[in-house]
């Protein structure tokens, strides 16, 4: 065989044992249900707050792809990821608008004086 032979097999692209993916899977889903979407694996490598010796390398040793983990992962603990998205929640930045007499009352309660005048 050459070097560049496609038939030749390699040898890291070979996936974990079955006890190995179902540890990692009840990990992961602790890990999002805990940050309850489905997180890209930029943002889980960046995360500090990930699972401890849990990179993108070693999910990707074990379970070859980002994507294959997910879905064994959903498969196998189908109760705790019950619900949970691929998009991230957002959360409303504007608080709601006042109604227009508390904004009125706050105005002319400016408008008196701390002296105890126009009371």
């Amino acid at each position: 065989m050459k070097a560049g032979d496609p038939l030749k097999k390699r040898k890291n692209n070979m996936a974990g044992s079955s006890k190995q993916k179902k540890a990692l899977a009840k990990k992961m889903a602790e890990y999002f249900t805990d940050k309850g979407y489905f997180v890209s694996p930029n943002e889980f490598e960046q995360d500090p707050n990930r699972p401890e010796m849990v990179k993108v390398a070693t999910i990707k040793k074990i379970f070859v792809s980002w994507s294959q983990m997910v879905a064994f992962t959903k498969s196998f603990c189908w109760d705790e990821m019950r619900g949970l998205t691929t998009t991230k929640p957002v959360a409303s930045a504007k608080p709601a608008n006042p109604a227009p007499e508390m904004v009125k009352k706050a105005a002319t309660a400016e408008k008196e004086g701390a002296d105890g005048k126009n009371i």
